[in-house]
């Protein structure tokens, strides 16, 4: 996927013909084509649509699971309405800091002011225009987070929240919601697709990132091929390799998020995810031997690598009832609960005798201080505990193609290729070089915010 010169000549014409799955080819043209309905993708078809626009917007497959559905649906977003209800101060400014704070200088300036400046739009766009009940989160602060600005649906939960807007598509009559329809090139005119040619005067690739393309993720993000991948079935990084093929240039490809509480087994063909709120409530982490092994506040995608490094790439998460209670509130963490993938043990010897834990070492471990230098150690969980054997997990690659204030796809020249937007996965997000510098809810704000100014610029 090495950057190529190449130009896309998007012209304005819209005369052209495809065929809808299943039926005789017929005419098919657009304002604006929308490849790929995640976050990213519904976003734009849904800003450009209430501007106006007749939206084309295409799903391979929309029964597989997508990085959103298997998300936990939270999304940052800084100076909202919903922040000034609970007094909680919050500003873009402070968002961008803590960026900063944790990506440092690698992040393009143009697109973190896009996405801070932007997120806070989006939610509301959200809640206003297309009729998402949005929440702030309160149960917990996260990683990464001087103020809480995780916005969400009622049951904070990826798949509640794909299910919403996909409602919200259905209800406008300006798009024509395409599913089954893979896109496989663009065209000078649109794109082709596995129908058929679609015309349109404006292309937006919102198909995902790279975390589910083996090859790619060994090329760009090595220290996380060994880590299972939990993200968007269709994950495959066509839509960056596309941009690539006609001179875009890509930024921070070694970038991902990392995610650590996962269970490395299958439960009924679902893989439970626990959530990042566990460490900020009080959890440990122990490896096969007993043992603590890292600070786990520091961040649930850098402490991925921590956790493959350890004996089977596995370790047991440990928490008492309060943060049982407090987690209960994301729905990933419920439904890894009604998975049974979460256990409950009276004491330390029913928790090691549960996990094959060593007693001994376990007892040292619990009686012993911090010597990892967590943020905030109140001590061990106390009994009775609640645990979860994990391992480390791909969600989604954070690398892609640079994008402009109106998420147009930019050349390394800094010019613009005609007629061109991106956003979500195929878009540079906004986390810097490697895993440290994601933080929970940062992947959706860059999809909405970015979605938002695609829909709207391709509009015109």
């Amino acid at each position: 996927m090495q950057r190529q010169a190449g130009r896309l000549p998007l012209s304005r014409r819209r005369i052209g013909r495809s065929r809808a799955a299943g039926h005789i080819a017929r005419m098919q043209s657009f304002d604006v084509v929308v490849a790929g309905a995640g976050a990213a993708g519904m976003m734009a078809a849904l800003v450009a649509a209430a501007r106006g626009a007749q939206v084309a917007l295409l799903e391979r497959d929309a029964a597989a699971p997508s990085t959103l559905s298997v998300s936990g649906g939270l999304i940052s977003a800084a100076g909202t309405r919903w922040q000034d209800a609970v007094g909680e101060r919050d500003s873009p400014g402070t968002f961008a800091a803590d960026v900063r704070a944790k990506s440092g200088a690698a992040v393009d300036a143009v697109l973190l002011e896009t996405v801070t400046q932007g997120a806070a739009e989006a939610v509301a766009f959200l809640a206003d225009v297309a009729g998402l009940p949005i929440h702030l989160h309160t149960a917990s602060r996260w990683p990464g987070h001087s103020a809480m600005r995780l916005h969400a649906t009622p049951a904070e939960s990826g798949a509640e929240l794909q299910a919403l807007l996909r409602q919200a598509v259905a209800r406008q009559p300006r798009i024509s919601f395409q599913d089954g329809v893979a896109v496989t090139a663009l065209r000078p005119e649109g794109v082709a697709t596995s129908d058929g040619a679609i015309d349109a005067a404006a292309i937006v690739l919102a198909t995902g990132g790279f975390g589910g393309a083996p090859g790619l993720v060994a090329q760009y993000c090595p220290e996380a091929a060994r880590a299972v991948h939990v993200g968007g079935q269709h994950a495959d990084g066509a839509g960056i390799a596309w941009a690539a093929a006609l001179g875009a240039e890509l930024l921070c490809m070694d970038s991902y998020q990392g995610q650590p509480h996962v269970s490395p087994h299958l439960v009924g063909g679902v893989r439970p995810r626990f959530g990042a709120s566990l460490p900020s409530l009080g959890a440990v982490l122990v490896n096969r031997l007993g043992r603590r092994f890292v600070a786990e506040d520091i961040g649930p995608s850098e402490l991925t690598a921590h956790l493959l490094a350890q004996p089977g790439g596995v370790a047991v998460e440990v928490w008492a009832e309060a943060a049982q209670q407090a987690a209960l509130a994301g729905g990933p963490f419920r439904r890894a609960v009604e998975l049974g993938a979460v256990l409950r043990c009276a004491d330390l010897s029913e928790l090691a005798a549960r996990f094959a834990l060593p007693e001994a070492a376990l007892a040292e471990t619990f009686a012993a201080p911090d010597r990892f230098g967590r943020r905030r150690w109140d001590g061990p969980p106390r009994a009775p505990f609640f645990a979860a054997e994990v391992t480390g997990a791909l969600a989604h690659t954070q690398g892609g193609v640079r994008v402009d204030a109106d998420a147009r796809v930019l050349r390394a020249d800094g010019t613009a290729i005609p007629c061109l937007f991106a956003a979500g996965g195929v878009a540079c997000g906004i986390s810097g070089r490697g895993a440290a510098g994601y933080v929970p809810g940062n992947g959706l704000a860059q999809s909405f915010a970015l979605g938002l100014r695609a829909g709207r610029a391709a509009a015109r």
